[in-house]
């Protein structure tokens, strides 16, 4: 059962996801299938119910990436919320508002073995942080990826 957020009159999804870094400064990036070739995102999903963010986040790691987390897990002060538009929400048939994903990072080393979810993830990807940020269809995806960055580098 999926988790909500209510707040301020909204029902909003609970989410959560990663920028996975290793080593090298590279980020992995994950293409689910309906995506175009050359869009991309961040890994992670929804949070269900009774489940904390830190859980979602090491059960969502290891269902798309195959990547048990250990100790490589901190949560940002940073979150992506979006509201639909009325037009969305009932083209959908929607029962929530919109979407909050909370952010993390997750550090891996590198050359740690990926196991894509191939259900959900059609390819993952290693990006340098400039091919990153170009590689979201979103300037909000972008914008996020930034502001997550600013904090992991202060």
């Amino acid at each position: 059962m999926t988790a909500y957020l209510h707040e301020g009159g909204l029902k909003l999804r609970r989410k959560v996801r990663a920028i996975v870094v290793n080593e090298a400064g590279e980020f992995l990036l994950v293409r689910p299938h309906g995506y175009g070739q050359s869009e991309w995102t961040l890994a992670g999903g929804g949070v269900e119910q009774g489940e904390t963010l830190h859980e979602a986040m090491r059960r969502e790691i290891a269902e798309e990436l195959g990547v048990t987390l250990e100790d490589d897990l901190q949560a940002l002060p940073v979150c992506n919320r979006f509201i639909y538009s009325v037009e969305h929400k009932a083209r959908r048939a929607l029962d929530h508002d919109g979407q909050e994903a909370t952010m993390f990072v997750v550090r891996l080393a590198a050359g740690v073995p990926i196991a894509l979810q191939a259900e959900e993830i059609a390819e993952v990807r290693w990006f340098s942080r400039a091919d990153a940020a170009a590689a979201f269809p979103v300037k909000k995806q972008r914008d996020v990826f930034e502001a997550c960055l600013a904090v992991i580098a202060a």
